[in-house]
């Protein structure tokens, strides 16, 4: 997939991108005619995107093609907070739901219904999810998981064989 900038009056307009239908089956001399450029990509060659922010391409005009030059900077001190204050929002918000969805559900005819052995399941995994640390975790918040929800159902679920990479 090749990309192009659209250059005009010695300055990079748009891109790099893809072209649409419309140009793309022209050939590199016509577009070039017509302010498109080829596009030399240079990227770093990893990119963390929690720990990292890419700064504005750079971009230099060559007579046959744009070399646009991607870097990259490591995130503030308060960059990283204010990220990880979202992510500590989004957990806290993930477990005020399971827990409200488990004593809806708990205090149900369809809980009652169950067999005790599905029943047993829901008190432990409550407590597992009311006793998990969500908050003041600083960068340990990424790492914050709950258990798998016990059965709703005395339905079984289906078990699918696995399946080989093709």
């Amino acid at each position: 997939m090749r990309l192009y900038c659209y250059v005009e009056n010695g300055s990079v307009v748009s891109g790099p991108s893809i072209l649409g239908p419309e140009l793309s089956s022209k050939s590199d001399f016509e577009l070039f005619d017509l302010g498109w450029y080829y596009a030399e990509c240079i990227r770093p060659d990893s990119f963390v995107d929690r720990y990292e922010v890419f700064l504005p391409i750079q971009f230099e005009i060559k007579p046959t093609k744009v070399v646009c030059t991607f870097t990259k900077r490591d995130k503030t001190q308060a960059e990283l907070d204010a990220q990880n204050a979202e992510k500590e929002t989004e957990v806290e918000q993930d477990k005020a739901t399971r827990l409200s969805f488990a004593a809806t559900f708990m205090a149900s005819a369809d809980y009652t219904a169950l067999p005790t052995a599905i029943k047993d399941q829901w008190p432990p995994y409550v407590q597992t999810v009311t006793d998990t640390v969500t908050q003041g975790l600083g960068d340990a918040i990424w790492d914050v998981g709950f258990p798998p929800q016990p059965p709703t159902s005395n339905v079984p679920s289906p078990v699918f064989p696995p399946t080989a990479d093709v």
